[in-house]
């Protein structure tokens, strides 16, 4: 039998635990911790760099870093001599300056949406380094998700680029198959614009917790930044939260309220609110969770709320927030009516007014609809006559 002081300590140590828990927040299915913040300096024998809209990523060859927004700054304390990195996810027309005394910009290489950069300086000192995207005329960008990691991915990219967006939002879900998840990754550090992007249910979690990968090499699951007078929020719902209000999700809200901004708000995340297709449940569904998405994102500037999740483009009010599905990344629709029907959306922010969005069709070329999971879906709905349409097309491809 326990003493009084056993079971007075477990006690303790219950209560503890469950606080941590409660402050921290727990996600499920999955029951699992919320992750903790990224770091926000990363060191090396010449130079300790500072962080701002930037992540390192694993690499053996140099300091690789990703931006998670259009104009992210690093702060560099640097010894003399050379220094050289490379930033991905920057777009080509991003604008470099440099604050420091005897620099030399040894030269600043771009290839694509990666800048590699090789400075040379005279004495050891802070350097500021910050780039600008000019948007003198407004900047276009596209926004899907639900693409699956492979041809359909490749596709969307490419056809926010030939609608001259400056960027891709990406509402989640590039991970539904084995393998689909380093393919992602691959096409999202090779796509012709910069992508950030927002945490889907399988990139979090499929069959086991995966979102790691997420976080060492795309970047935090909850992040906000500022172009053009507008404010990013990109929040995560890939896995429902208890507390709602607990972990880096909280605290970005938090802040965003502590923090309030002239200026308009668009936010992006994976599930939405309320699931646009009558009979259907395909959203956030943690405990109050709902409602208190609702308030924060009304106590913080409300705005256009960008999902995913449901493979279906629509548009509904809910609860005074003007919320938009754009989830037929797959373009499984065509293959279903048999023509081209997939949607993305196009937008564009600019100084002083309004944001404009517009339906754009996907136009996704039939030989690029090849993800595993077309089959799957077809055949679980009896669609007999699409699936064999989809078979020929994938033995088409791969006999070319």
């Amino acid at each position: 039998m326990l003493s009084r002081r056993q079971f007075l300590f477990g006690g303790t140590l219950i209560a503890s635990g469950s606080w941590y828990a409660y402050q921290r927040g727990l996600r499920y299915p999955r029951m699992s911790f919320e992750s903790q913040a990224l770091p926000e300096s990363h060191s090396t024998p010449d130079a300790e760099f500072e962080l701002d809209q930037l992540i390192v990523t694993p690499s053996d060859e140099g300091i690789k870093l990703r931006a998670i927004a259009p104009e992210p700054a690093l702060t560099l304390n640097a010894k003399r001599g050379k220094i050289s990195f490379s930033v991905n996810n920057l777009s080509p027309d991003a604008k470099l300056t440099i604050k420091g005394k005897g620099i030399k910009l040894v030269s600043e290489d771009v290839s694509g949406i990666t800048h590699a950069i090789e400075i040379d300086n005279a004495t050891d000192q802070t350097l500021i380094l910050k780039w600008h995207l000019p948007d003198n005329d407004g900047l276009d960008f596209a926004v899907i998700g639900d693409t699956g990691g492979g041809n359909e991915l490749a596709w969307a990219l490419k056809r926010a680029q030939q609608l001259k967006a400056k960027f891709l939002l990406h509402l989640g879900d590039f991970n539904y198959t084995a393998g689909e998840y380093e393919q992602a990754i691959e096409h999202f550090n090779s796509a012709p614009i910069p992508c950030y992007i927002t945490i889907g249910n399988h990139d979090f979690n499929e069959s086991g917790l995966v979102y790691n990968k997420f976080l060492n090499k795309l970047g935090p699951l909850n992040n906000t930044f500022t172009i053009a007078g507008t404010r990013f929020v990109n929040f995560d719902t890939a896995a429902d939260f208890f507390p709602a209000h607990a972990g880096l999700r909280g605290k970005l809200f938090e802040k965003l309220i502590s923090t309030p901004l002239d200026g308009e708000h668009v936010y992006f995340t994976h599930s939405p609110l309320k699931d646009p297709r009558p009979n259907d449940d395909h959203e956030v569904g943690g405990i109050n969770e709902v409602n208190w998405l609702v308030n924060a994102i009304k106590a913080a500037g409300n705005g256009p709320l960008l999902t995913g999740h449901v493979h279906h483009s629509a548009e509904l009010n809910f609860e005074g927030i003007h919320q938009f599905s754009i989830g037929e990344g797959l373009g499984h629709e065509d293959l279903v009516r048999e023509k081209h029907v997939a949607k993305l959306m196009l937008a564009q922010i600019q100084k002083g007014k309004p944001m404009s969005y517009s339906w754009q069709d996907l136009n996704m070329p039939w030989s690029m609809h090849t993800s595993p999971t077309h089959a799957s879906k077809l055949k679980r709905d009896g669609r007999t006559r699409q699936l064999d349409r989809y078979t020929q097309l994938i033995n088409t491809t791969q006999a070319s």
